[in-house]
């Protein structure tokens, strides 16, 4: 019951990567400029993904790990995934065996390879809000030319 909870609560605040173009372009036809409060926006639904998926983690039983178990949900909620598989064989790090690391398992090694769930949080939010941000401008800029 309380990870259905958290499930509707995260369909509300997780970042859309929709949301910052269609809002930028609406913007930019009617002169406005929201970049920052698109990327709080954007900002917020992943410390609430990275927060949720922590705690559910948490709850689940994962104890000393809940943190990086909660980063490996979060990457995987925001759409990261694949960026985290990338980071991880571009950086090198790979399985005792060799083998590239994808999906849960890069994400763990590369939280561990930045110095923690904490900073690996702070890095998923500010790249996310970043993201939301500079595709916001982008649409923004386009709105303004093509539709104003």
């Amino acid at each position: 019951m309380k990870n259905e909870l958290a499930h509707k609560a995260m369909d509300k605040v997780a970042p859309s990567s929709l949301a910052p173009v269609l809002e930028g372009l609406q913007d930019g036809a009617e002169g406005k400029d929201r970049a920052l409060q698109v990327a709080a926006k954007q900002g917020a639904g992943a410390a609430a993904a990275v927060g949720i998926g922590t705690a559910s983690a948490a709850a689940a039983g994962a104890g000393a790990l809940a943190g990086y178990a909660g980063m490996a949900s979060a990457v995987s909620t925001v759409g990261l995934g694949g960026a985290s598989t990338a980071l991880a064989g571009a950086a090198g790090i790979t399985a005792a065996s060799g083998a590239p690391l994808v999906g849960a398992a890069a994400t763990t090694a590369l939280t561990a390879a930045v110095g923690g769930p904490v900073i690996a949080g702070a890095l998923v939010v500010g790249g996310v809000a970043a993201a939301g941000y500079s595709v916001y401008k982008a649409a923004n800029w386009v709105g303004k030319k093509v539709f104003s």
